[in-house]
């Protein structure tokens, strides 16, 4: 070494040793890494958020073309359809209750004194991979969402659907969303889908389905009597062709969803169960067990 450069080296080497000393008296020696989860917060607001907002009112306008015919529509009320739409309600219920945490739960980001406590110790800061767009170190699964444009926790995806990142604190509101969605349309095309069939026999004069339906059972047959209406289903329905065209529409788009939502919730399911995100794909050295696994998503409590 150049004997002019020495003594810059022991400076600099003093210096160095100074910062330590002060980042030791500031910060404990073993920084505190076990952080409580944060209480669930409100998703921050976006640009992009705001342009893809109109997926929110899809969404609704799907469960209310589905609640007309079924609840507003439907003109028998017998005990057997009371029941049908007693669990209609329950099912829609939970499926809006879910998707509004989804939508408007923040999906959390990296608390700013873990990323303080990593910075100040040179060994945690290996460990940690360091976010140059967003300045923070990420914790392990963390990864940067170039929608929201922020680092997001246990990243799995940004849904269009729920205008938000799928992320730690709103993955199991997203995974029951999914379930109680596809309960939903599945609830409302094993009940009103024979109906319909029965109307649409009638309107090309062919017998009536053999399928069972609640406007052939006795009840309904009696209850069109007390009313005063015809005891033929058609007369006793009271849809005109474009009401009926409304409903078929509805229940065609709940047999796609279906169909989607069959192949998508048990995707999403596999990947609870096993530890995995999209975005990360196969994760064996996470795999904790599926009890585990599913704990880490859905919790602990029942509730």
């Amino acid at each position: 070494v150049c004997p002019a450069l020495r003594p810059r080296q022991s400076a600099q080497r003093h210096m160095d040793e100074i910062e330590l000393a002060r980042l030791a008296s500031a910060q404990p020696a073993q920084p505190r890494l076990d952080y409580d989860p944060a209480p669930c917060a409100c998703a921050p607001c976006s640009a992009y958020r705001a342009c893809v907002s109109p997926m929110f009112l899809v969404v609704w306008g799907i469960v209310a073309v589905n609640y007309l015919p079924y609840v507003v529509w439907y003109p028998l009320r017998t005990a057997s359809w009371s029941c049908c739409i007693v669990v209609f309600h329950a099912l829609v219920g939970l499926l809006l209750a879910s998707y509004l945490m989804t939508v408007f739960t923040d999906p959390g980001t990296v608390p700013p004194e873990w990323h303080r406590a990593v910075a100040a110790d040179r060994r945690l800061a290996a460990d940690h991979r360091y976010c140059t767009k967003s300045g923070l170190y990420r914790p392990l699964r963390s990864h940067y969402c170039s929608v929201t444009r922020r680092v997001v926790l246990n990243l799995d995806h940004f849904c269009p659907w729920v205008v938000n990142a799928v992320g730690f604190y709103n993955r199991k509101f997203f995974v029951l969303f999914l379930l109680y969605t596809l309960l939903s349309c599945s609830w409302v095309l094993l009940t009103l889908l024979p109906s319909l069939l029965d109307v649409g026999a009638l309107l090309a004069g062919d017998a009536p389905s053999p399928l069972p339906s609640p406007l052939h059972s006795t009840a309904a047959v009696r209850h069109r009597a007390v009313a005063g209406r015809s005891p033929h289903p058609i007369s006793g329905f009271g849809w005109g062709p474009n009401r009926y065209m409304v409903v078929a529409m509805a229940l065609m788009v709940d047999a796609t969803l279906v169909l989607m939502l069959l192949c998508f919730f048990s995707f999403h399911a596999h990947m609870v169960l096993r530890n995995e995100t999209t975005i990360e794909g196969p994760s064996p050295r996470f795999d904790v067990g599926w009890r585990r696994n599913a704990e880490s998503v859905l919790g602990r409590d029942a509730r």
